[in-house]
Formats: structure tokens, sequence, C-alpha cells
């Protein structure tokens, strides 16, 4: 309905232009919002006020020459008015809101999906975790954020493959060697010296002990020993991602591994390419790349003195390789903790004159959890911090999933495990899935009483005239867009919030029945409910298809 008042604005203002009524200009950034306040209509529009400074006029005066040259075909507006230093309030006809609800009978699971994206080629990596250790919650809520931002861009006309990379070569595969190692060797002696920098938690022991009776750990030769117990820890500890990624209902288009940069000669081919250009030079010993020319706030080391690559060397080709491999853009999710690491990279992509705007980085801020009102920090596992099986052990995929976009990812989420376990409204997952059950529900009690939902509001939308009615209606036309919105800012975060919102108003529009009897939704009135059903059946196919894109179940019965 918003691209229709767009669309409406557009032609009227190229018809003013060319009649010379308003000073031709290029169209300004104007917004199209809904009141706050119901009574000053649908949709108001500053555009009369930004129009100002290049007509020179008054902003209402501006508006008056809008509105008279405004062609309002179909009587697509009721009303139109001139309100405050300028804008324009326009109020929808209702039978046009009931045309939306035809759009989502008919469309059902495909409505809001569109061609926005127009096939535009998208890498998504996020998780990306190393496989020495699970998967914390910092973990889940980067899996969640990015499946559902996989999901929404998809769903809106975009190519988007996903991808998990493997840090599978670096120092921290051998720490996690050590780590095995000392374990084993502190079963025959105690007081074996664990690694300063190893890896704790009871999963080392567990390895230690899958691993254990492997005739590779020859110890005479611990540096082989440990190289291997690197290499089939990491592995076992990988199977363990991917199994803890598969319950979360996270999956992956590409595992890209590091181990593959080096081997297929990736790595030096692009030294040698960032050479030539001239990007890189020795000093003291190691090899440097001059990303201070390209918005880094100081060079950086990529081959150390002692002959070993950084990450960075590798995250350079990797990124490089994603760029070759022919996506528009590409968006990674990292921990907050990474927050110093963007600018260098971005620094090193547009060395090789990649635009800036091709790498987006959205950073997962900590998650905390609390229980009986103390916060939990530690793992019965992991030691250190709690795992995402630890967590879907005790709330479920489904409240987990929500819950981690219940907050803008750039915020800092605080779980409470006691609300999210609850079967009521405090729950938010729970109080938007019980919506779709209950809708449900009403409509297998009309079916007992041999009344369907009609496929056409055919006229139906003159008994739908409670303002909560009409504003419902108002709320579920806004999903398509949202959902466009959402693809633009990657703040996956507002389909829960708005979710929560539709949930809200049905519940209300519910109860409405039940302390009147005439404003139930099945009703003695065959037509009125008829009605009132295809209202709650776009509310249901709503809340059902953005859950989907949550990646949360839409149960029947609750």
């Amino acid at each position: 309905m918003k691209n229709r008042v767009n669309e409406i604005l557009t032609k009227t203002l190229s018809r003013c232009f060319e009649q010379g009524k308003l000073k031709e200009t290029t169209l300004p950034n104007y917004v199209i919002e809904v009141p706050k306040n119901s009574e000053h209509g649908h949709f108001a529009t500053n555009l009369p006020m930004i129009l100002a400074s290049s007509q020179k006029r008054n902003p209402r005066e501006i508006a008056s020459i809008i509105l008279e040259n405004l062609k309002n075909e179909a009587h697509f507006f009721e009303k139109t008015e001139i309100a405050g230093p300028g804008f324009i309030n326009f109020t929808i006809r209702a039978e046009e809101w009931c045309h939306i609800l035809d759009q989502m009978l008919q469309r059902h699971e495909d409505y809001g999906r569109s061609k926005m994206g127009c096939d535009e080629k998208i890498l998504l990596e996020f998780v990306s975790a190393n496989p020495t250790g699970p998967l914390h919650l910092g973990h889940g809520r980067g899996a969640a954020l990015g499946d559902t931002l996989g999901r929404i861009l998809s769903f809106c006309g975009h190519q988007v493959v996903r991808e998990f990379y493997i840090n599978d070569a670096g120092l921290q595969i051998k720490i996690l060697g050590e780590s095995i190692w000392a374990r084993l060797k502190q079963k025959e002696n105690p007081d074996f010296v664990f690694p300063e920098n190893g890896y704790h938690g009871e999963y080392i022991l567990d390895l230690a002990n899958t691993l254990s009776g492997k005739t590779d750990l020859d110890p005479e030769d611990p540096d082989k020993a440990i190289d291997f117990l690197a290499r089939t820890g990491s592995e076992i500890m990988l199977k363990e991602i991917q199994q803890a990624l598969d319950r979360f209902r996270v999956n992956f288009d590409v595992w890209s591994c590091e181990s593959d940069l080096f081997a297929s000669g990736l790595l030096e081919k692009t030294l040698t390419s960032m050479q030539n250009e001239g990007h890189l030079y020795e000093h003291e010993g190691a090899l440097w790349i001059k990303t201070s020319e390209f918005g880094d706030d100081k060079d950086r080391v990529i081959r150390k003195g002692d002959g070993q690559f950084t990450y960075f060397a590798s995250d350079i080709a990797y990124h490089l390789e994603k760029h070759r491999r022919g996506f528009t853009r590409a968006i990674n999710i990292w921990g907050a903790d990474h927050h110093g690491y963007v600018p260098r990279v971005k620094a090193a992509l547009i060395s090789h004159a990649i635009p800036e705007e091709w790498f987006s980085v959205l950073l997962i801020q900590l998650v905390k959890l609390w229980q009986n009102g103390q916060e939990l920090r530690m793992s019965k596992r992991a030691g250190n911090f709690v795992t995402l099986q630890e967590l879907l052990d005790e709330v479920g995929v489904d409240a987990a999933r929500f819950v981690f976009l219940t907050k803008s990812h750039d915020s800092p989420l605080d779980v409470d495990m006691d609300l999210v376990k609850k079967q009521d409204s405090d729950n938010p997952v729970y109080y938007v899935q019980y919506a779709h059950a209950r809708i449900c529900s009403i409509i297998r009690k009309a079916e007992a009483e041999g009344i369907t939902v009609p496929e056409h509001h055919n006229g139906l939308s003159a008994y739908l005239t409670l303002k909560e009615e009409l504003a419902l209606i108002r709320t579920l036309s806004e999903f398509p867009l949202l959902l466009e919105d959402i693809c633009k800012t990657l703040e996956a975060h507002h389909l829960t919030y708005y979710l929560t919102h539709v949930a809200a108003s049905f519940h209300r529009y519910f109860n409405m029945g039940s302390k009147n009897g005439a404003l139930r939704v099945v009703t003695e009135d065959k037509t009125l409910t008829q009605a009132r059903l295809m209202l709650v059946s776009g509310v249901r196919i709503i809340i059902a298809n953005g859950l989907k894109l949550l990646g949360v179940s839409a149960p029947k019965k609750m």
C-alpha cells in the first residue's frame, strides 16, 4: 500500500514539473510513514517540506499544488489533507485494504515474496567457529542472525550462498593438539604441565579418551602425536559443530577450509600479486602490507619473521577469492571482538580496487544467560562458557532462535531462561506461536459448523467495520515492505518485533469476543463469520510466513 502511495506521488510530481506548476528538480529523499496518531490518516509524507528549498515556496503552498494535481484513480484515497507546517496525510479507502487480504489468501506461503533482489549474488559467511571446541552462545546468536538473513534475502529475490569458513591451519589447531596431548600424559603423570594457553573443559578430556587408543600416538615422537591429535581432534569437533547447527536448523551451502588456501597455492599467488602491485614490503624480517594507505590505522604483518603466515594473510586471500567467484556483495557475521579487524580487511580489499561497500560486517555482541536471578557463566562441558547445545537442551530450538533475534545484533543480549521456558504470554515466542495455534483452532471450529474461509472478499469487507479490524489489516499489509527493509538494513530483529506486534493485535481483537459475544470471530451470522475468518486467516498467514523466515515452527495446536 505504501508503494502505491509513493507511485501516485511520483506521478503527481512529474505532472507538476511537466506543466510548470512546480520547478523541475531532482526527486528528493522524502519519507512516507504511518502517523503515530491514527486520526491523522493511514500515511503521511513530508514531501512538500523537502521540496521547499528547491521551490523557494511555502511547504503548505506546495502541498496544495500536489493535492490539486493528484489523480485519485478508482477513489483509492478516502481523504487527503494538509497538516502542520506542510505534511500531507492520506486515508485509504477501506475496500482497498481488503484487497490486501485477498492477496494473502491467494498467495499463502508466498505472500511477501518479491523480486526486489534482482538475483543479486550475495555470499553470506557466518558462524565460522574454530573447530577447537563446541559452539557457544555468541556462535548461536550469529547462526540465528545469519540463517534468518539468508532466508529473508532469498525470499526477496537474492541469490544467497551460505558459507562456513573453517580455520583449520593456524596456531589454534596446534594448541588443541597440545591440550589433548597434555590430558593424555596426565593419565600417567598427573604433574604433566598443561599448556598455559591450552583449551580447558571436559570436552578435551573426552577427546583424549576417544583418541587414546590410536596407534599414531607415538610417545617417542610427541610432535607427530600432537599433529595427529590436532588434526583428528579438530575433525571430531567440526562434526560436533555441524551436528549442533543441524539441530539448530542452520544449513550451509559451502564449507571452506583455510588449509585449502595453502594446499591450492592460492595464498602464494595472492602474495605474488600484491608484491607486483607494490602493496608489500619487508621490515625487520617480516612481510608487511601497506593497509595504512587504504584506510587502516597502520600497516599489518602478513608473514612473520619465522616464516609463519598470520591469519590476516589467509583472510586476504580468502576474501579476494570470494570476489573472484562473482559475488556482488559479501556479508560477514563476526563476534564483537573482531571490531578492529574490519578496517584492515576492507583496506586490503580496497587495495585491489574492490569497492568498500562490497564487503559488510555485522558484529555480534555478547549473550548472557540468567536463571533464578543469577547469571550462568560456566558450562558443565566447556568449562568457561555455556554451549549452544546446553541452551537448546534447556529451552528448545524455537525459543533459542526467536530470543536471539529479539534485540539488534549490535546490542548485548540478556536471556532469562526461566522466562523463555514459560508456557504463557510472558514468553515472547510462545506468545506469537499461540496466536497462530489459536487461529487454527478458530478455523477448525468454524469448519465444524460448516463455515470455511472464503478465497475472495467479494463484498465481505463491508462487514469488517471495527477500527480494530481495519487496524489489523493495515498492520498485516506492512509485511512485504518490512522484509524489503530488512534486506537493505540487515536488521533481522525487526521481524520479531513485527510478529510480536501482530500477535498482540490479534490477541486483543480475539479477547474482545470474550467480553461481547457479538464480537467473536465465529458468530451466528455466517456472512460476518466469513469476513472475520478471512481476517484472522490473513493474520495466520503472516505469522506462519514470518516464523518460517525466523526458522521457528508455527504449531497448529498448543
